[in-house]
C-alpha cells in the first residue's frame, strides 16, 4: 500500500511539475506579446487624426500585430526611417519622392491621406484684389509653402497648365519651415498666400487670414499623404506590413460605412483627441478640404506628381503595390460577398494600372 502511495505520488507530482512549466511557458508566451511590431514616425506639428491607423487599432489583435508611434519633426522623418531607427511613416507625398527619387532606403508602398490642404491670404491683400479667388489675378503675388510641399507641385502645376501663369517669374515661392511660422508669414505681410494643411485653416481664420479655396480646386483628389516604410525592413518583414495593410483596409470600411458618432467617439478614445475636433476633421464637409482618406497606393497619382520633380531615379524602384494588391486579395476571400471590398479592387485597378507590367485585373 505504501509503495502504491509512494509511487502516485510521483506520478502526480511529475504530472504537476509538467503543467507548471506548461502554465509558465504559456504565461512566457503571452508576455512576448504580439509576433509583428512596427514603429511609426508622425509629424509631431499639428494633431491631423488618420481614422486608417485609428480605427485599424481594433483589428491589430486579430493580426497579431502591434504599432508603435512617435513624434518627430517633418525633416526629421526620413532620415530617420531611410537609416532604419523607425519602420515607417506616413506623411506629405513630396517628401518621400524627392528623398526617395534621389536614393533615400525608403518605398511607397500605400495611402493614408488625399487633398486636404487650403489656401488662405493676407486680408489686406485680399482686401485689395476682390477677385484674389481666382487664381489669373495673382501675377505678382508670394505663396508661401513648406520645404518639399505637395501644396507646392499642385499648384505650380495648375498655375502653369490652367492659368498661363509662370511659377517663380510672375508667382513667387518662399519656402517657410513650419506651418505656425507659414501662418505668421502671412499673417504679417511677408507673403500675400498660404497654402496649409487642414489642421491649421481654422487657426488661420482665427488669426485674421482670408480664406479662399480648398488645393482640390486645383487639382481634383490630388495624392497628398502616403505610408512609407525603410526599405530593408519592408523587405525582411513583409508579413508585418501586410498585416497593417488588412487592418487598414478593413478600417477603410468601417470609416466609409460605419456609424460616424461611435466611430467619432471610438478614435477620440484611442487618440486622445477631442469627439467635436475628430468629427469635423473627418466628416464635417466645410472642413475638410475636400480631404479623403484611402489606403491604396495609387501609382498613378503619385506618378504623376513625380514626373514633375525631374529625377532619374525610377519611381518603381522605390514604390511597391505588390503587398497591398496581397493584403485586398486575401480580405476579399474572407468576405467574399462584401461587395464593398470590390470595389476597393476596382479603384485599385483603375489607379494603379500604370505600375510597369502591371498583372491584376
Amino acid at each position: 500500500m505504501k509503495k502504491n502511495f509512494k509511487k502516485n505520488f510521483l506520478v502526480l507530482a511529475a504530472l504537476s511539475s509538467i503543467l507548471t512549466f506548461s502554465c509558465r511557458e504559456k504565461k512566457a508566451e503571452k508576455a512576448a506579446g504580439p509576433l509583428y511590431s512596427l514603429t511609426f514616425a508622425k509629424g509631431a506639428s499639428g494633431h491631423a487624426l488618420n481614422p486608417l491607423f485609428e480605427l485599424g487599432k481594433r483589428y491589430f489583435p486579430e493580426y497579431d500585430l502591434q504599432v508603435n508611434v512617435v513624434p518627430l519633426e517633418r525633416e526629421q522623418i526620413f532620415e530617420s526611417e531611410s537609416i532604419g531607427k523607425v519602420d515607417g511613416a506616413y506623411n506629405d507625398l513630396a517628401f518621400p519622392l524627392k528623398y526617395g527619387g534621389t536614393g533615400g532606403n525608403i518605398i511607397i508602398y500605400g495611402g493614408a491621406m488625399n487633398g486636404g490642404m487650403a489656401l488662405l491670404a493676407n486680408p489686406k491683400v485680399a482686401g485689395q484684389n476682390p477677385d484674389i479667388k481666382n487664381p489669373a489675378n495673382w501675377k505678382g503675388l508670394t505663396i508661401t509653402v513648406q520645404p518639399f510641399s505637395i501644396g507646392e507641385i499642385i499648384s505650380k502645376a495648375a498655375l502653369k497648365k490652367t492659368y498661363n501663369l509662370e511659377p517663380e517669374i510672375d508667382v513667387k515661392y518662399k519656402i517657410i519651415q513650419g506651418q505656425p511660422e507659414e501662418l505668421a508669414a502671412v499673417q504679417k505681410g511677408n507673403a500675400d498666400i498660404v497654402i496649409i494643411g487642414p489642421d491649421f485653416v481654422e487657426t488661420g481664420k482665427n488669426m485674421g487670414l482670408t480664406y479662399l479655396f480648398p488645393l482640390v480646386a486645383l487639382e481634383k483628389d490630388y495624392v497628398c499623404c502616403r505610408q512609407t516604410a525603410n526599405c530593408d525592413k519592408f523587405k525582411s518583414d513583409r508579413e508585418a506590413y501586410l498585416r497593417l495593410l488588412k487592418a487598414h483596409i478593413r478600417a477603410f470600411k468601417d470609416y466609409k460605412t460605419g456609424n460616424k458618432l461611435e466611430l467619432v467617439k471610438e478614435m477620440s478614445g484611442t487618440s486622445g483627441v477631442d469627439e467635436n475636433w475628430v468629427y469635423d476633421y473627418l466628416y464635417d464637409t466645410e472642413k475638410t478640404q475636400g480631404r479623403s482618406h484611402n489606403p491604396d497606393p495609387n501609382f498613378n497619382g503619385s506618378l504623376a506628381v513625380y514626373e514633375t520633380l525631374g529625377l532619374n531615379r525610377p519611381l518603381t524602384e522605390f514604390f511597391n503595390i505588390d503587398v497591398y494588391a496581397q493584403a485586398l486579395t486575401e480580405i476579399r476571400k474572407e468576405f467574399p460577398k462584401d461587395s464593398f471590398y470590390k470595389e476597393m479592387w476596382d479603384f485599385f485597378i483603375s489607379h494603379n494600372n500604370r505600375y510597369p507590367d502591371f498583372k491584376y485585373k
